[in-house]
């Protein structure tokens, strides 16, 4: 094992221990597949493809090869979105990739109704792995039209990243994975504004708003948010002080 964690860390893998840990588990005492998942994970395959698997929120969601990975720091826009959603309400999770936000709401809220939505098939098979009612489509579309002006609370962790900002992200990301989940447009608000607009029809008045998001895009979308009748919306940050979602009630 140290062995292992010494060259994951001197890959530059951060959480090397960890890493090896997981990946021996997987391998599940065999040396030649261990080799084999190590030699995956140098050349920057997600961890979590590999081991078919990530923890979040103190869950183990599924996530499939090709699905966008639940990263740490949405897991607090999940957890503070759980404790907006009422015990019986409605949520809807856009762009839900492994379906891991979702998940977690309802979790921690079993009597509430949680819909998922994402444009991606494979992101849809995986969230329904994990127990999620996912539907297939962009943004609001594929919801039944019976919850218009209904729900409770919307949830998205949608593509926030700069255009040109996409070559900066860690090496490796789209040798693997897909710009589809990242590219947010030229200042990454476009998919954030659309969902938020669209947000609109389907929540109820005083229904909660939550979206990840990064930079000074908080400032960038305070326009829309007031345009469309959004009020109380403050900013979520992480334990470093970096803004990491908004959260916003409609108004009644």
């Amino acid at each position: 094992m140290p062995q292992l964690a010494d060259r994951l860390a001197a890959a530059g893998f951060l959480s090397a221990g960890e890493e090896a840990e997981e990946l021996q588990a997987r391998a599940g005492g065999d040396g030649r597949v261990l080799e084999e998942l190590v030699e995956r994970r140098l050349a920057g395959e997600p961890l979590a493809w590999i081991v078919g698997s990530a923890a979040f929120c103190g869950l183990r969601v599924r996530v499939d090869p090709g699905v966008y990975v639940p990263r740490p720091h949405t897991e607090g826009l999940a957890l503070h979105a759980a404790e907006r959603l009422p015990a019986h309400g409605t949520a809807v999770d856009v762009c839900t990739g492994s379906g891991s936000v979702a998940a977690v709401l309802a979790d921690r809220r079993p009597g509430a109704t949680v819909l998922a939505t994402d444009v991606d098939e494979r992101a849809i098979a995986c969230a329904r792995s994990n127990g999620v009612d996912a539907r297939r489509g962009d943004l609001y579309a594929p919801l039944p039209a019976a919850l218009q002006g209904r729900v409770d609370l919307v949830t998205g962790v949608v593509p926030y990243v700069p255009t040109g900002a996409l070559a900066s992200l860690q090496r490796d990301t789209f040798t693997h994975e897909s710009a589809l989940a990242y590219d947010g447009g030229p200042d990454g608000t476009a998919i954030l504004r659309r969902a938020l607009a669209g947000s609109r029809a389907v929540l109820r008045p005083g229904g909660a708003l939550l979206l990840e998001l990064g930079g000074d895009q908080a400032r960038l979308l305070a326009g829309d948010l007031a345009r469309l009748g959004f009020g109380d919306v403050s900013e979520l940050a992480d334990e470093d002080g970096d803004v990491r979602g908004i959260e916003a009630t409609l108004a009644a």
